[in-house]
């Protein structure tokens, strides 16, 4: 087997009709991306063609690991299209050491434990749809370096204690851009230490129990909570070891509550708790009320355009629109868009835009169905894809 600093990165192609004796290319794919990862090594670009890869875990060793310049790269050619179901423990696993791998593309489902988990540095995990999973939808422990980004991530667990969307600690972590809703208990469950991280731009909602529960890491902490809109969970935000925090710019609704240190209100930060002195809590929209949401923060409506159908977008005159803070705010949007110059940022994931009122920006918003596009002869929607341009939006 070859490793992926022995050769300049190739491209091998997989597909449920391919050979065990395949060559990898387009026209002669391999079966299982464990034959090619065992042929190829690491470093290198697998794409899925579209299809069901059922029943049997991937798993990635150290042996399989890429490096920053020349990553190993798991890709579905069409996105969602090729379907990763039903493996006995994880659909596809990235063993500790295995660092520098992407994961991209992909619809995975009906593992017995978690749709995809990784133990290794520097994994990304992006543009996936992840659900109905026994345990979690994303788990990743003691890592450094993940980013897990653009992911739908739903319908994961079935039990409220234990299972969640996405369970992740480690160091200088970035969640961004995701969608997490209705999972079985939180909706980021980020424990037990979590440091030096960007939680933003994120949607979470209608997890049974807390939309975020993060724990810092005690004494360092330094993670920053901006531009997400946590709506109709269990609860809303709880928090252990807040030092040197970040929370600014999002919009907490129709939650139960905020909680700090699991039994503090968390806005008793200003009475001066040691180890709480530099936890900047402003520019958040809250409701119900509370007085710790900073001085810059709002009790108001959001003025969501359809939240029945979970379209959290802003209309025309919501309170939300040019309330946050610049210096806060995330680089891009939820679309992968830099911030307009000249403007505060919009409070929550979305931006404010005319084109998002429009009849077509909500159609491909469900709520409470995940195969809404099972049998109407429609695959899943890019909810990534800005109306107004029907291009993705660029990183």
């Amino acid at each position: 087997m070859f490793n992926c600093c022995d050769l300049i990165a190739a491209t091998y192609w997989i597909s449920p009709d391919g050979s065990p004796s395949a060559t990898g290319s387009e026209s002669d794919p391999f079966v299982s991306a464990q034959i090619a990862l065992g042929k190829a090594g690491g470093g290198n670009t697998l794409i899925f063609k579209p299809g069901n890869y059922s029943g049997t875990q991937l798993t990635l060793t150290p042996a399989h690991a890429g490096s920053s310049q020349q990553p190993t790269i798991l890709k579905s050619q069409r996105k969602y299209e090729a379907v990763l179901h039903g493996s006995p423990i994880h659909n596809i696993y990235v063993k500790d050491g295995c660092k520098w791998v992407i994961i991209d593309g992909f619809e995975s489902s009906g593992a017995g434990y978690t749709g995809i988990k990784s133990d290794a540095d520097y994994t990304v995990i992006r543009n996936c749809r992840i659900h109905n999973n026994a345990l979690q939808g994303i788990e990743a422990h003691g890592v450094h370096g993940t980013v897990i980004e653009n992911n739908i991530i739903e319908y994961n667990g079935a039990n409220l204690q234990f299972s969640h969307g996405v369970y992740a600690d480690g160091d200088d972590l970035t969640i961004r851009n995701n969608i997490i809703r209705f999972n079985s208990g939180w909706g980021l469950h980020l424990y037990p230490e979590i440091a030096n991280s960007q939680i933003e731009n994120n949607l979470i909602y209608g997890n049974a129990r807390w939309g975020i529960g993060m724990y810092s890491k005690p004494g360092i902490g330094s993670n920053r909570m901006v531009n997400n809109t946590i709506v109709l969970n269990g609860s809303g935000i709880t928090f252990k070891n807040a030092r040197n925090e970040i929370i600014a710019n999002n919009i907490i609704v129709d939650n139960t509550g905020w909680k700090f240190d699991k039994t503090e209100p968390i806005q008793n930060l200003d009475g001066g708790r040691p180890g709480s002195e530099k936890v900047t809590i402003d520019y958040n929209l809250c409701l119900p009320a509370f007085s710790g949401a900073g001085p810059h923060g709002i009790s108001a409506d959001p003025l969501f355009l359809d939240p029945q159908k979970g379209t959290f977008y802003l209309k025309q005159g919501s309170p939300a629109i040019a309330k946050g803070s610049e210096k806060y705010a995330a680089k891009r949007d939820f679309f992968n868009r830099q911030l307009p110059e000249g403007r505060n940022p919009d409070l929550g994931c979305f931006p404010y835009e005319p084109s998002l009122l429009l009849p077509k920006a909500r159609e491909d918003w469900y709520y409470q169905w995940p195969f809404f596009c099972r049998g109407k002869n429609k695959t899943m929607p890019d909810l990534w894809m800005p109306p107004e341009t029907n291009e993705p939006g660029k990183k």
